[in-house]
């Protein structure tokens, strides 16, 4: 589940940063392309999580699992409204405002994560802790990146918002290929 939705999520990052860049002459194939993938992001509900559950963490498995599902919602709702606002030409303040609204709960999550997968009060180990702190404050950064490009028309910042989400989905597919091929693992 964490692989698939890592790995989807940071395709779509990437995609998204080459528009910003300046490197895609029109819209509408970015806007497919991140439709696309959101609605593929979605098929991550139903693996199996490969890093949150664990045998030796009955109790919180449910809630863990709970809360990366609703941050994998979330993620796919907001990357179908970019999708639909490139592919249709549409004003991007709507979608920038949500963004602001996915940064808070991507730091939301980032803080439930860092606090419950702590390496001192869990068996987890430090891999998974380290893996899934980074990952969703790179999505709670680059979140908050676009709300402030979009959503207040701050242009100085698109290409500091272009690079991080370029950088970010490299290191947020990074993640999820070390999560698919069992490198990071309990």
């Amino acid at each position: 589940m964490e692989a698939v939705f890592f790995i989807l999520v940071g395709g779509a990052l990437f995609s998204q940063s080459w528009n910003l860049l300046g490197l895609l002459a029109e819209g509408r194939s970015l806007g497919l392309l991140l439709g696309l993938l959101a609605l593929i992001s979605l098929t991550a509900l139903v693996i199996d999580p490969v890093i949150i559950q664990s045998e030796l963490h009955h109790s919180h498995w449910a809630t863990n699992n709970t809360v990366f599902k609703s941050l994998i919602v979330l993620w796919a709702v907001y990357l179908l409204a970019s999708g639909a606002q490139n592919f249709l030409d549409l004003e991007e303040r709507s979608v920038g405002l949500f963004a602001g609204f996915v940064s808070v709960i991507s730091i939301l999550t980032f803080l439930y994560f860092v606090t419950r997968f702590a390496p001192e009060s869990n068996k987890y180990g430090e891999a998974v802790w380290l893996s899934m702190s980074v990952a969703t404050f790179i999505l709670a950064i680059n979140a908050g990146l676009t709300f402030f490009h979009q959503a207040i028309p701050f242009h100085v910042i698109r290409l500091v918002s272009g690079w991080s989400l370029l950088v970010g989905g490299s290191i947020l597919g990074l993640v999820g290929i070390l999560i698919g091929i069992g490198t990071i693992s309990l």
